[in-house]
């Protein structure tokens, strides 16, 4: 079993998180949505503490894909594990903070969206970020993993264009169409 707050790994029939203190009876009233969510910031928790392991033990490594906001783009496997690891250690100053949490439970699987803002240091770089995410999760053995992940970014600035048959002076906008 693992703390609803600090995702460290306890004793089933513990009444307190020996780690962070957090009364464990109270955990029996959480929510299956309040458990995912935690399972999610555990995850985030996990790049804050730079603790691949962490992160490791709330996905099903298996069956584990992501599309991250930061390059590659692509669709990657489990394998972006290792890489995020070795990210990690150039990681410092990292801040974040989550809202619009919705979460739906279809039975042993859930889908999980949230905004997310972050910030931080990586080497000499800085920078702030605000990205939609979305997260597919399953339960195995009990557990709530982690099975899919989509971070996909804020645009920081939103593209406009002209309304066909505007005149350039007209200050209109209208869709862009792609």
């Amino acid at each position: 079993m693992f703390c609803p707050n600090c995702g460290k790994e306890i004793d089933e029939k513990s009444n307190y998180c020996p780690y962070c203190g957090f009364k464990l009876s109270f955990a029996q009233n959480l929510t299956v949505e309040d458990i995912i969510r935690n399972v999610m910031i555990r995850r985030i928790d996990g790049i804050k503490n730079r603790d691949p392991n962490i992160i490791a033990s709330v996905v099903l490594r298996e069956k584990y894909t992501k599309f991250d906001d930061w390059p590659p783009f692509e669709l990657q496997g489990s394998e972006t594990l290792e890489s995020e690891a070795k990210a990690l250690k150039v990681l410092s100053e990292y801040e974040y903070e989550t809202r619009s949490w919705k979460t739906m439970v279809f039975g042993e699987f859930a889908i999980t969206t949230f905004v997310i803002k972050y910030r931080g240091k990586m080497r000499n770089l800085n920078f702030a970020i605000q990205s939609r995410v979305s997260a597919f999760l399953t339960k195995i053995n009990g557990d709530w993993k982690l099975v899919h992940e989509h971070w996909s970014r804020f645009p920081t600035q939103i593209p406009t264009r002209q309304q066909a048959g505007a005149t350039k002076n007209s200050n209109q906008e209208g869709p862009i169409v792609i």
